[in-house]
């Protein structure tokens, strides 16, 4: 199965967002001075927006916390950010607006890349968005291997920062993996305990307990496990989050991937180890999907509608 992110990042859409102006996809350019090349400074965020259940209303969901991560890895960076979270989402909803077709949901990617500055001085970065389109079908469950390369501790390389910089051991993960037939890696952190994939977080099922690393683990603050963990508390299911050994999750009896993009995707094998498909981790997927699809409304998750099926843009409201 290809991976729903590089199925995403294959596209080639006809527009881009550069700093708030629409820009012909295949017009992005970065100059190859930039510290975005030469030192890979660039942070970025993963946005998802959903049509309802009846296509008609377009949402974003949780535009706020997004652009807040975007800003906070931008700060430990040390790149200034110079737009406005109103400024951001309309940047969403003018891409949207080019974008939409009512059978696909859409994914951003908003991305700021330092396009002047030496070492730290003079720091200044363009916001680039990218978005791509999304099937409404369920993905298949994933296999998985444990790879042999690590998710660089926070010593080495901030962990909570989401940047490009983070992603070059995901990708050694991912092909080294591939070549044994599976379908993304699970990386271990410098302690040999499991921290996450090379795009998603990890959760697991053990004795009807649902489970997930902290965010010291090595692995991304992440939004999707919030949330996810929210709606299993609705469910009445427990979850913890805490360390996970290897050992520990080939043991496990359900393991799923999540994020934004991911959602939650199942796990049907880990290095020959097979997990249960209907369990828990099943119905928080089903729940999920309808609090996306407006059929469930859950305090402190955002849906932030952008557009309705007339392809009309609504006013973008923060804190919608």
């Amino acid at each position: 199965m290809a991976h729903t992110a590089s199925i995403s990042q294959l596209q080639t859409p006809p527009w881009a967002l550069v700093n708030g102006e629409l820009v012909p996809y295949t017009d992005v350019k970065i100059h190859i001075g930039a510290e975005a090349l030469t030192r890979a400074l660039s942070v970025f965020e993963g946005v998802k927006g959903y049509w309802d259940t009846a296509g008609e209303v377009f949402s974003i969901r949780t535009p706020r916390r997004h652009y807040d991560r975007l800003r906070r890895s931008a700060s430990l960076f040390h790149i200034p950010v110079r737009f406005s979270y109103d400024q951001f989402l309309a940047g969403l909803e003018k891409l949207a607006g080019e974008l939409l077709v009512t059978d696909k949901d859409l994914w951003f990617r908003p991305t700021m890349y330092v396009t002047h500055g030496h070492w730290g001085e003079a720091t200044e970065a363009d916001l680039v968005v990218t978005a791509f389109s999304q099937r409404k079908l369920d993905p298949d469950p994933m296999r998985l291997g444990v790879t042999s390369w690590r998710r660089a501790s926070d010593l080495v390389l901030p962990t909570r920062v989401k940047s490009s910089a983070n992603y070059v051991g995901a990708r050694m993960a991912r092909i080294e993996v591939r070549r044994l037939g599976y379908d993304d890696a699970i990386m271990l952190n410098d302690a040999g305990r499991v921290a996450e994939a090379t795009g998603a977080c990890v959760l697991m099922v053990q004795r009807g307990r649902i489970v997930t690393p902290p965010t010291s683990e090595s692995c991304l603050d992440s939004i999707t496990v919030d949330i996810l963990e929210e709606v299993a508390k609705e469910l009445g299911m427990p979850f913890d989050r805490r360390p996970i050994e290897r050992t520990e999750l080939l043991a496990a009896d359900e393991c799923g991937l999540a994020g934004t993009i991911s959602e939650l995707t199942l796990v049907s094998e880990l290095d020959g180890v097979e997990y249960d498909q209907t369990g828990l981790l099943a119905q928080l997927r089903q729940r999920y999907l309808e609090l996306m699809r407006g059929d469930l409304v859950l305090p402190g998750v955002e849906l932030a509608p952008l557009a309705d099926v007339s392809r009309q843009l609504l006013p973008a409201e923060a804190g919608v």
